[in-house]
């Protein structure tokens, strides 16, 4: 290997970290938007459903733009990526679902657990289709 090419491997290599980092940052700060506006419209005395259903639409559409504009550095009104991030959170939410339904009580795992399945495994699932399908960075 090439002095030159070691040398662009290890830009790559702290460009994935940074963007890890940011995916990470994006996360996190959506995570606590949810929480806050899912509690915030119960408080209102909106049921859970409606509370469920206005939290997670805005905070997928920040997260659209967020991981778009910050996280992986792209277009913002590209339909074929618009598309395909909605196909990645249908995915997050089909396999949220199966993990705490049918796998995690197949196992006997307890309600803790089963949350902590999903919240320690989805965003790796998620990273890597953003990465590789969504935004081809």
């Amino acid at each position: 290997m090439t002095s030159f090419q070691k040398r662009r491997l290890h830009v790559l290599t702290r460009r994935e970290f940074w963007r890890l980092v940011r995916f990470g940052v994006v996360g996190v700060c959506l995570a606590a938007t949810y929480a806050g506006l899912f509690l915030g419209l119960r408080e209102f005395g909106l049921t859970r459903w409606e509370s469920n259903g206005i939290a997670f639409s805005i905070s997928t559409a920040l997260q659209y733009v967020a991981h778009t504009k910050w996280t992986f550095q792209s277009r913002i009104w590209d339909t074929g990526q618009q598309t395909k991030f909605l196909v990645v959170i249908g995915i997050g939410v089909v396999y949220s679902f199966i993990v705490t339904t049918k796998l995690t009580p197949f196992f006997g795992w307890p309600d803790w657990g089963a949350a902590a399945c999903v919240i320690f495994t989805l965003p790796i699932l998620n990273y890597i289709l953003y990465r590789f399908w969504v935004f081809r960075v």
